[in-house]
């Protein structure tokens, strides 16, 4: 079987593993659905004072349902990378004819594909409810189409952020640093226009932006980024996780190999 149809094989059981546990879809649209209830309040509720919350809550709605949409889209890869080291698995898997790295991104992308349909439907529906009828509709559809770009390039960070585990055993510490820098440098509950200008200018220098606000400003009529520099920032952020991972992954193997497994 050619090298690329290996792959393949790796997507469908992704894909077949995401089928086979539909209770977590639901959890997730319902948590999904009580975010948007939540915040929808709230950013009504401060509109009602007369406060500038910089914008139309009922759009903030939308750009929110986007933002955790594409978030909660991605695979924890990471988490299947930090089993294999805690059991050991990885010393015979890295010896398969199919490179480690490159197929637990293709389960990752079987399992994006099986999930991602099932949260937009759950995002734009609370969004529906919410915050009314999108205002444009087609800013709506580019916020998707870059978003199913963007959830790839967070599973390929997913897969690097899991290579830690070689080093810490746990990943929880460095998940729980990349998931708050991804709250604020993404701009996952507010538009990241709304922020210091510190915080914004920091924030293009890293992934964050490009995955989260980048797709999801489209619905506000002032796109973080307009789509050509998105689409570039996307693959520059997807070619710098892969050479990263790639030459870590070689220097693991090495060691491993050094030591015996």
């Amino acid at each position: 079987m050619p090298r690329p149809f290996k792959y393949l094989a790796f997507v469908r059981i992704g894909f077949a593993r995401a089928r086979a546990e539909p209770a977590e879809h639901y959890a997730r649209v319902l948590f999904l659905l009580v975010i948007l209830g939540v915040f929808s309040s709230l950013w009504r509720a401060v509109a009602a004072t007369g406060a500038d919350v910089g914008g139309d809550p009922h759009t903030f709605v939308w750009y929110l349902a986007m933002t955790e949409w594409v978030l909660m889209s991605a695979p924890h890869v990471h988490f299947r990378i930090e089993d294999d080291v805690r059991r050991g698995d990885v010393a015979y898997q890295i010896v398969r004819p199919v490179s480690y790295l490159a197929a637990h991104f293709a389960e990752g992308v079987g399992a994006l594909v099986a999930r991602a349909p099932v949260l937009l439907a759950g995002a734009c529906t609370g969004a529906w409810v919410f915050g009314g009828a999108p205002a444009r509709p087609l800013a709506v559809g580019r916020a998707i189409a870059f978003g199913c770009g963007a959830a790839l390039v967070l599973t390929s960070y997913n897969v690097l952020l899991g290579l830690t585990a070689f080093w810490l055993g746990d990943i929880a510490p460095v998940y729980w640093i990349w998931q708050k820098l991804t709250f604020v440098l993404g701009g996952l509950l507010l538009p990241l226009t709304l922020y210091p200008d510190l915080v914004v200018r920091i924030a293009r220098l890293t992934p964050f932006s490009a995955i989260l606000a980048g797709p999801a400003s489209f619905v506000l009529g002032r796109p973080f980024f307009d789509g050509q520099t998105l689409g570039l920032a996307l693959i520059a952020w997807a070619v710098a996780a892969a050479l990263i991972a790639v030459t870590t992954f070689h220097s693991i193997a090495r060691r491993l190999q050094i030591n015996g497994g």
